[in-house]
């Protein structure tokens, strides 16, 4: 259970990316921009990923809680990687991607290090417990293409409820993370490199059955919202300077939520605004084939609104 409730915690932080990954709005767009939201897309659900498989490997190593381990070199569970455990009785592992093997799909090979450290808490299950990520030359290859990504910096992860596995039991639970990263590195297969933030918080909920006034059978939801204040602007979720030089921002101006009685790809609300090289773009998520706000407990799809230029236009997708 540990597992797989973390690993849907992730999968929804990247909900945010499919502003820019309908085909049908990309044709709208500038080379330039369309490269920004491919790299916007890669760079999230490459990090969010490994968060998952950071989770999947740690419930298998004890000393992790800062307790005693013989020093040395553990097995992981993840591909194409060996864990240095010599520093964790300071609560310091440090993964080591051989930059070999086919791993996941699509194929890639993923090399470098990342050190993850216990910063706060005993055990990465403890209420408040903060990972730290330190990434160290983290490269990962699509084999199709030979594109890349590289990343150097440091992103840290807070688990603010702690694992109360007992409450899925019980009903009516919450696990909420705290994702944070500054100025990371970004170097691209050309040679263009970019500079990333962000700050989000990202909750996964477990509502028994007739706890929901509207949904009444058990499911699981979910939420993300934008979770710093930039310029006076609250709520942003991302921004920095992409491989063109360009500032970007993107922040909430409503959280997103869906559930699994829809499911998952079918958002209930959201609204997000993107804003880069000088224009804009607002997804609104959970509305009817008109635009607007679904009244029924499933919506049909989202609105793209755009200022691109002197073009200014929207149009609505379904899910």
């Amino acid at each position: 259970m540990k597992t797989s409730i973390f690993k849907i915690a992730i999968v929804v932080i990247s909900f945010s990316a499919i502003m820019v990954s309908c085909g049908a709005f990309q044709k709208l767009l500038n080379p330039n921009v369309q490269k920004f939201n491919e790299d916007y897309n890669t760079y999230k659900s490459e990090l969010e990923s490994l968060d998952s498989d950071l989770d999947n490997a740690l419930k298998d190593i004890d000393g992790f809680g800062k307790t005693d381990q013989t020093d040395g070199i553990a097995s992981s569970p993840l591909c194409g990687v060996t864990i240095d455990c010599t520093l964790i009785s300071q609560g310091i592992l440090i993964f080591n991607f051989d930059g070999v093997t086919p791993c996941f799909s699509p194929s890639r090979t993923r090399s470098g290090a990342v050190q993850v450290e216990l910063i706060n808490g005993n055990s990465w299950a403890d209420a408040g417990a903060v990972m730290k990520q330190t990434f160290i030359d983290y490269k990962v290859t699509i084999l199709s293409n030979n594109r890349s990504i590289e990343v150097n910096g440091i992103k840290t992860l807070k688990n603010v409820n702690g694992h109360d596995w007992w409450g899925w039991i019980l009903g009516n639970v919450d696990h909420t993370y705290e994702s944070r990263a500054f100025d990371v590195q970004v170097v691209f297969d050309n040679g263009q490199t970019a500079v990333w933030n962000h700050a989000r918080t990202s909750t996964i909920s477990w509502n028994p059955a007739n706890a929901d006034p509207i949904v009444t059978s058990a499911h699981l939801a979910y939420s993300v919202n934008g979770d710093t204040t930039l310029n006076g602007v609250p709520t942003v979720d991302s921004w920095g300077t992409n491989r063109f030089g360009d500032a970007f921002t993107t922040r909430y101006e409503e959280p997103i939520t869906s559930n699994t009685y829809c499911g998952l790809w079918r958002f209930s609300t959201g609204r997000l605004v993107h804003e880069v090289a000088g224009d804009d773009f607002t997804l609104d998520l959970g509305v009817d084939q008109q635009g607007n706000h679904a009244s029924t407990v499933c919506a049909y799809g989202f609105q793209v609104s755009w200022n691109v230029g002197n073009n200014s236009n929207s149009a609505v997708f379904s899910y």
